[in-house]
């Protein structure tokens, strides 16, 4: 992302800040992306519940958590995972207790393309695309991988 692309970003969310319309465009947003996450998610077995979606196996538990930002501006898509004693899992790419991000499967981008911007969402669904994407063909698997072992 260049640096004109922030400024860009930055103007958007000046104007959105005193467009009266924001706070309900900005609800559109999250129900559009917590939708496409549903399309993607419940046909790989993940259950919704909240701005969570989670899957258990004997292995452990997954969770794809759509985080919205204090500030109002955007949200980002969290994975998580415990194993079936409540461990984070005995991996080499698992952050020590922390959540992963879209960003860990997103080579040479950047800026996490799972942190999405309310302006953008609807304004360029591009964005939440890439972020599906992503979700589906790279993240996904590999918590798949974990539940397998």
């Amino acid at each position: 992302m260049s640096l004109t692309d922030d400024e860009d970003l930055a103007a958007r969310k000046y104007a959105a800040a005193h467009d009266p319309a924001f706070p309900a465009r900005r609800e559109a947003a999250f129900a559009a992306i917590l939708a496409a996450l549903e399309e993607a998610l419940v046909r790989e077995g993940y259950a919704l519940k909240g701005s969570t979606f989670s899957r258990t196996t004997p292995n452990g538990k997954s969770a794809v958590h759509l985080q919205r930002s204090r500030y109002g501006w955007d949200a980002q898509i969290v994975l998580r995972f415990v194993t079936a004693d409540g461990n984070p899992p005995d991996h080499p790419d698992w952050p020590e207790d922390d959540d992963l991000t879209l960003w860990h499967f997103a080579e040479d981008h950047p800026r996490d393309p799972g942190k999405l911007a309310f302006v953008d969402v609807l304004d360029d669904p591009a964005a939440l695309t890439h972020a599906l994407d992503l979700l589906t063909t790279r993240a996904l698997p590999w918590l798949d991988a974990l539940h397998d072992h």
